[in-house]
Protein backbone atom coordinates (compact mmCIF):
# COMPACT_ATOMS: atom_id res chain seq x y z
CA UNK A 1 0.00 0.00 0.00
CA UNK A 2 3.40 2.39 0.91
CA UNK A 3 4.76 1.59 -2.15
CA UNK A 4 1.62 2.44 -4.09
CA UNK A 5 1.21 5.72 -2.78
CA UNK A 6 4.65 6.33 -3.20
CA UNK A 7 4.50 5.72 -6.47
CA UNK A 8 1.29 7.21 -7.05
CA UNK A 9 3.08 10.72 -5.35
CA UNK A 10 6.32 10.34 -7.98
CA UNK A 11 3.95 9.72 -10.90
CA UNK A 12 2.36 13.56 -9.65
CA UNK A 13 5.49 14.96 -9.12
CA UNK A 14 6.61 13.91 -12.56
CA UNK A 15 3.50 15.10 -13.95
CA UNK A 16 3.81 18.25 -12.72
CA UNK A 17 7.35 19.18 -13.62
CA UNK A 18 6.84 18.00 -16.90
CA UNK A 19 3.50 19.72 -17.33
CA UNK A 20 5.61 22.95 -15.78
CA UNK A 21 8.24 22.25 -18.61
CA UNK A 22 6.61 22.20 -21.30
CA UNK A 23 4.20 25.41 -20.86
CA UNK A 24 7.22 27.27 -20.59
CA UNK A 25 8.69 26.11 -23.14
CA UNK A 26 5.43 27.38 -24.73
CA UNK A 27 5.98 30.85 -24.12
CA UNK A 28 6.46 33.18 -27.24
CA UNK A 29 9.06 35.62 -26.28
CA UNK A 30 8.09 39.11 -28.01
CA UNK A 31 10.93 42.18 -27.55
CA UNK A 32 9.26 45.86 -26.59
CA UNK A 33 11.23 48.96 -26.03
CA UNK A 34 10.39 50.76 -22.78
CA UNK A 35 11.53 55.30 -23.04
CA UNK A 36 13.04 55.73 -19.92
CA UNK A 37 11.50 58.21 -17.35
CA UNK A 38 7.89 58.00 -18.66
CA UNK A 39 5.38 55.67 -17.74
CA UNK A 40 5.96 53.22 -20.38
CA UNK A 41 8.55 51.73 -17.47
CA UNK A 42 5.63 51.38 -15.17
CA UNK A 43 3.27 49.34 -17.84
CA UNK A 44 5.76 47.07 -18.52
CA UNK A 45 7.78 45.91 -16.08
CA UNK A 46 4.71 45.84 -13.14
CA UNK A 47 2.42 43.71 -15.52
CA UNK A 48 5.18 41.77 -16.56
CA UNK A 49 6.48 41.17 -12.81
CA UNK A 50 2.87 40.39 -12.00
CA UNK A 51 2.99 37.54 -14.79
CA UNK A 52 0.27 38.85 -16.69
CA UNK A 53 1.99 38.35 -19.98
CA UNK A 54 3.10 34.63 -18.75
CA UNK A 55 -0.48 34.11 -18.25
CA UNK A 56 -1.59 34.68 -22.14
CA UNK A 57 1.60 32.55 -22.71
CA UNK A 58 4.21 35.81 -23.69
CA UNK A 59 7.70 36.00 -22.80
CA UNK A 60 8.17 39.37 -22.47
CA UNK A 61 11.66 41.36 -23.03
CA UNK A 62 11.90 45.03 -21.62
CA UNK A 63 14.77 46.89 -23.96
CA UNK A 64 14.88 50.52 -21.87
CA UNK A 65 16.00 52.89 -23.87
CA UNK A 66 16.24 56.66 -23.52
CA UNK A 67 13.10 57.97 -25.36
CA UNK A 68 15.30 58.59 -28.72
CA UNK A 69 16.77 54.91 -28.80
CA UNK A 70 12.95 53.86 -28.15
CA UNK A 71 11.61 55.78 -31.15
CA UNK A 72 14.31 53.96 -33.26
CA UNK A 73 13.68 50.77 -32.61
CA UNK A 74 10.08 49.59 -33.83
CA UNK A 75 11.02 51.63 -37.78
CA UNK A 76 14.61 50.13 -37.80
CA UNK A 77 13.08 46.26 -37.19
CA UNK A 78 14.65 45.51 -33.77
CA UNK A 79 11.43 44.99 -32.06
CA UNK A 80 8.46 43.82 -33.67
CA UNK A 81 5.68 46.17 -31.59
CA UNK A 82 5.41 48.30 -28.90
CA UNK A 83 3.53 51.34 -27.74
CA UNK A 84 4.60 54.09 -30.31
CA UNK A 85 3.98 57.34 -30.37
CA UNK A 86 0.86 57.39 -32.62
CA UNK A 87 0.72 60.57 -35.14
CA UNK A 88 4.41 59.46 -35.40
CA UNK A 89 3.02 56.12 -36.33
CA UNK A 90 0.78 57.29 -38.61
CA UNK A 91 3.18 59.40 -40.51
CA UNK A 92 5.04 56.04 -40.78
CA UNK A 93 2.25 54.33 -42.36
CA UNK A 94 1.55 56.78 -44.86
CA UNK A 95 4.78 56.91 -45.70
CA UNK A 96 4.96 53.38 -47.00
CA UNK A 97 5.83 51.38 -43.12
CA UNK A 98 2.93 48.47 -43.34
CA UNK A 99 2.16 49.04 -39.69
CA UNK A 100 -1.29 48.37 -38.04
CA UNK A 101 -2.48 49.52 -34.19
CA UNK A 102 -3.72 46.90 -32.26
CA UNK A 103 -4.32 47.97 -29.09
CA UNK A 104 -4.91 50.62 -26.37
CA UNK A 105 -2.24 52.92 -24.93
CA UNK A 106 -1.19 56.01 -23.50
CA UNK A 107 -3.45 59.14 -24.42
CA UNK A 108 -2.21 62.97 -24.40
CA UNK A 109 -2.06 63.43 -20.67
CA UNK A 110 0.25 66.38 -21.25
CA UNK A 111 -1.09 70.03 -20.54
CA UNK A 112 -0.35 73.36 -21.30
CA UNK A 113 0.78 74.76 -17.82
CA UNK A 114 1.66 78.21 -17.06
CA UNK A 115 2.81 79.81 -13.15
CA UNK A 116 0.11 79.73 -10.91
CA UNK A 117 0.26 83.53 -10.09
CA UNK A 118 0.14 84.21 -14.26
CA UNK A 119 -2.76 86.16 -15.38
CA UNK A 120 -3.14 83.65 -18.06
CA UNK A 121 -6.80 81.81 -17.60
CA UNK A 122 -7.25 80.34 -21.22
CA UNK A 123 -5.19 78.80 -24.03
CA UNK A 124 -5.99 82.09 -25.98
CA UNK A 125 -4.43 84.18 -23.34
CA UNK A 126 -0.95 82.71 -24.28
CA UNK A 127 -1.40 84.28 -28.65
CA UNK A 128 1.72 86.28 -28.98
CA UNK A 129 3.45 84.86 -25.88
CA UNK A 130 6.43 82.54 -24.91
CA UNK A 131 4.86 79.24 -25.36
CA UNK A 132 7.76 76.69 -24.87
CA UNK A 133 7.66 72.74 -25.83
CA UNK A 134 10.29 70.30 -25.72
CA UNK A 135 9.23 68.72 -29.42
CA UNK A 136 7.65 69.71 -32.47
CA UNK A 137 7.52 66.40 -33.97
CA UNK A 138 5.97 64.27 -30.99
CA UNK A 139 2.79 62.29 -31.04
CA UNK A 140 1.17 64.47 -28.03
CA UNK A 141 2.90 67.92 -29.53
CA UNK A 142 1.08 66.86 -32.37
CA UNK A 143 -2.05 66.22 -30.85
CA UNK A 144 -2.19 69.29 -28.65
CA UNK A 145 -1.54 71.79 -31.74
CA UNK A 146 -4.23 70.08 -33.55
CA UNK A 147 -7.09 70.55 -30.22
CA UNK A 148 -6.29 73.77 -30.14
CA UNK A 149 -6.38 74.82 -33.36
CA UNK A 150 -9.57 72.75 -33.98
CA UNK A 151 -11.22 74.28 -30.63
CA UNK A 152 -9.79 77.77 -31.23
CA UNK A 153 -8.54 78.59 -34.06
CA UNK A 154 -5.15 79.61 -33.21
CA UNK A 155 -1.88 77.80 -34.32
CA UNK A 156 0.54 77.65 -31.13
CA UNK A 157 3.50 77.47 -33.74
CA UNK A 158 2.69 80.63 -35.66
CA UNK A 159 0.53 82.50 -33.10
CA UNK A 160 3.06 82.42 -30.19
CA UNK A 161 6.44 83.09 -29.36
CA UNK A 162 7.45 79.53 -29.49
CA UNK A 163 10.32 78.20 -27.47
CA UNK A 164 11.61 74.70 -28.18
CA UNK A 165 13.93 73.58 -25.12
CA UNK A 166 15.01 70.11 -23.68
CA UNK A 167 12.59 69.07 -21.13
CA UNK A 168 13.73 69.59 -17.82
CA UNK A 169 15.14 73.21 -19.47
CA UNK A 170 11.32 73.84 -19.41
CA UNK A 171 10.31 73.83 -16.19
CA UNK A 172 13.63 76.08 -15.21
CA UNK A 173 12.37 78.25 -17.79
CA UNK A 174 8.82 79.02 -16.65
CA UNK A 175 10.42 79.04 -13.18
CA UNK A 176 12.12 81.94 -14.17
CA UNK A 177 9.20 83.44 -16.53
CA UNK A 178 11.59 83.31 -19.13
CA UNK A 179 8.87 81.24 -20.98
CA UNK A 180 5.01 81.96 -20.37
CA UNK A 181 3.74 78.29 -20.44
CA UNK A 182 5.27 74.80 -21.47
CA UNK A 183 3.80 71.58 -22.66
CA UNK A 184 6.20 68.87 -21.49
CA UNK A 185 7.12 65.04 -21.65
CA UNK A 186 4.57 62.63 -18.94
CA UNK A 187 6.88 62.38 -16.64
CA UNK A 188 7.32 66.10 -15.85
CA UNK A 189 3.35 66.72 -16.40
CA UNK A 190 3.24 64.95 -13.71
CA UNK A 191 5.97 66.67 -11.79
CA UNK A 192 4.06 69.86 -12.88
CA UNK A 193 0.45 68.50 -12.11
CA UNK A 194 1.51 67.22 -8.33
CA UNK A 195 1.93 71.19 -7.57
CA UNK A 196 -0.95 72.92 -8.09
CA UNK A 197 0.57 75.53 -5.33
CA UNK A 198 3.23 76.80 -8.07
CA UNK A 199 1.57 75.26 -11.89
CA UNK A 200 -1.52 75.49 -12.95
CA UNK A 201 -3.09 74.06 -16.16
CA UNK A 202 -4.43 75.91 -19.01
CA UNK A 203 -5.05 73.65 -21.37
CA UNK A 204 -5.77 69.54 -21.96
CA UNK A 205 -6.30 68.21 -24.77
CA UNK A 206 -7.47 65.03 -23.45
CA UNK A 207 -10.27 66.89 -22.18
CA UNK A 208 -11.19 69.19 -25.19
CA UNK A 209 -11.43 65.57 -27.21
CA UNK A 210 -12.98 64.05 -24.48
CA UNK A 211 -16.00 66.72 -24.22
CA UNK A 212 -16.43 66.72 -27.85
CA UNK A 213 -16.39 63.01 -28.82
CA UNK A 214 -16.65 61.39 -25.09
CA UNK A 215 -13.09 59.49 -25.19
CA UNK A 216 -9.60 61.10 -24.74
CA UNK A 217 -6.66 61.20 -27.89
CA UNK A 218 -4.55 57.99 -27.78
CA UNK A 219 -2.48 59.23 -29.93
CA UNK A 220 0.46 59.67 -27.63
CA UNK A 221 1.37 55.37 -27.41
CA UNK A 222 -0.83 53.11 -29.02
CA UNK A 223 0.22 49.46 -29.19
CA UNK A 224 1.42 49.68 -32.96
CA UNK A 225 2.90 46.30 -34.36
CA UNK A 226 4.31 45.23 -37.97
CA UNK A 227 1.73 43.49 -39.95
CA UNK A 228 4.09 40.62 -41.02
CA UNK A 229 4.56 39.79 -37.24
CA UNK A 230 1.23 39.96 -36.76
CA UNK A 231 0.16 37.98 -39.86
CA UNK A 232 2.89 35.14 -39.26
CA UNK A 233 0.90 34.37 -35.99
CA UNK A 234 -2.58 35.66 -35.15
CA UNK A 235 -2.76 33.34 -31.97
CA UNK A 236 0.47 35.11 -30.56
CA UNK A 237 -0.41 38.69 -31.25
CA UNK A 238 -3.91 38.00 -30.19
CA UNK A 239 -2.54 36.94 -27.02
CA UNK A 240 0.08 39.76 -26.35
CA UNK A 241 -2.86 42.64 -26.83
CA UNK A 242 -4.85 40.85 -24.63
CA UNK A 243 -1.67 40.79 -21.81
CA UNK A 244 -1.25 44.34 -22.61
CA UNK A 245 -5.17 45.41 -21.67
CA UNK A 246 -4.74 43.30 -18.77
CA UNK A 247 -1.84 44.72 -17.75
CA UNK A 248 -3.52 48.54 -18.09
CA UNK A 249 -6.53 47.47 -15.81
CA UNK A 250 -3.83 45.65 -13.41
CA UNK A 251 -2.08 49.11 -12.97
CA UNK A 252 -5.37 51.42 -12.31
CA UNK A 253 -5.43 49.50 -9.10
CA UNK A 254 -3.61 51.88 -6.66
CA UNK A 255 -2.10 49.08 -4.86
CA UNK A 256 -0.55 47.58 -7.92
CA UNK A 257 0.76 51.07 -8.44
CA UNK A 258 2.78 51.68 -5.24
CA UNK A 259 4.32 48.42 -5.47
CA UNK A 260 5.62 49.14 -9.23
CA UNK A 261 6.47 52.57 -8.42
CA UNK A 262 8.58 51.43 -4.98
CA UNK A 263 10.41 49.23 -7.38
CA UNK A 264 10.83 51.17 -10.47
CA UNK A 265 10.02 55.02 -9.42
CA UNK A 266 13.22 56.02 -10.10
CA UNK A 267 13.46 54.61 -13.57
CA UNK A 268 10.44 55.91 -14.94
CA UNK A 269 11.46 59.54 -12.84
CA UNK A 270 8.56 59.47 -10.07
CA UNK A 271 10.61 61.44 -7.42
CA UNK A 272 8.61 61.99 -4.76
CA UNK A 273 5.11 60.83 -3.05
CA UNK A 274 3.18 63.74 -4.19
CA UNK A 275 3.73 62.75 -8.19
CA UNK A 276 2.72 59.60 -7.05
CA UNK A 277 -0.23 60.20 -5.66
CA UNK A 278 -1.03 62.07 -8.74
CA UNK A 279 0.20 58.94 -11.42
CA UNK A 280 -2.52 56.96 -8.86
CA UNK A 281 -5.18 59.95 -9.46
CA UNK A 282 -4.97 60.41 -12.88
CA UNK A 283 -4.98 56.35 -13.78
CA UNK A 284 -7.87 55.55 -11.53
CA UNK A 285 -9.60 58.40 -12.98
CA UNK A 286 -8.80 57.00 -16.61
CA UNK A 287 -6.99 59.85 -17.48
CA UNK A 288 -3.99 58.57 -18.66
CA UNK A 289 -4.45 55.20 -20.83
CA UNK A 290 -7.26 53.71 -22.98
CA UNK A 291 -7.32 50.38 -22.22
CA UNK A 292 -9.94 48.56 -25.16
CA UNK A 293 -9.29 48.64 -28.76
CA UNK A 294 -12.44 48.19 -29.98
CA UNK A 295 -14.62 49.32 -32.96
CA UNK A 296 -16.02 52.23 -31.12
CA UNK A 297 -12.77 53.47 -29.71
CA UNK A 298 -11.28 52.68 -33.65
CA UNK A 299 -13.94 55.00 -35.17
CA UNK A 300 -13.16 58.20 -32.02
CA UNK A 301 -9.30 57.82 -32.51
CA UNK A 302 -9.73 57.86 -36.51
CA UNK A 303 -12.51 60.55 -36.32
CA UNK A 304 -9.35 62.87 -33.93
CA UNK A 305 -7.01 62.02 -37.45
CA UNK A 306 -9.49 63.25 -39.83
CA UNK A 307 -9.88 66.45 -37.71
CA UNK A 308 -5.63 66.72 -37.43
CA UNK A 309 -5.56 66.46 -41.33
CA UNK A 310 -8.19 69.23 -41.63
CA UNK A 311 -5.93 71.50 -40.18
CA UNK A 312 -2.99 70.25 -41.83
CA UNK A 313 -1.12 68.22 -39.04
CA UNK A 314 -1.58 65.09 -40.62
CA UNK A 315 -0.81 65.12 -45.33
CA UNK A 316 -3.22 61.80 -45.20
CA UNK A 317 -4.76 59.41 -43.25
CA UNK A 318 -4.68 55.45 -43.60
CA UNK A 319 -7.46 53.31 -44.44
CA UNK A 320 -9.39 52.29 -40.56
CA UNK A 321 -9.90 48.81 -41.68
CA UNK A 322 -6.10 48.30 -42.76
CA UNK A 323 -4.55 49.84 -40.34
CA UNK A 324 -6.54 50.08 -37.13
CA UNK A 325 -6.77 46.02 -36.55
CA UNK A 326 -8.92 44.78 -33.96
CA UNK A 327 -8.12 41.21 -32.72
CA UNK A 328 -10.08 39.09 -31.33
Amino acid sequence: MKKSILFACLCWVVSVFVTTSVDAGKLKKVKVTAARNSILILYTYGPKDAGIFKKHGIDLEIDMRPFKGHMAGLPAGEVPCTTYAGTAAIARINKGLDWVIVGGGLTVMQEVFVLKNSPFKTITDLKGKKFASWSTGAGAFKAMRATVMDGYGMDVLKDTEFVQAAPPVLLKLLDKGQIDSMFNISSLTIAAAAQPDKYRSVFAPNDYWKKKTGQGIIWSAPLVCGRKWVDEDRARATAFVKAWTEGYRWLRKPENLRKVIKKYGSLAAVKNEAQAKTYEKWLTQGKMLIVDWDEATRDKQWEFLHMAKKHGILKKIPNKEKHGLILK
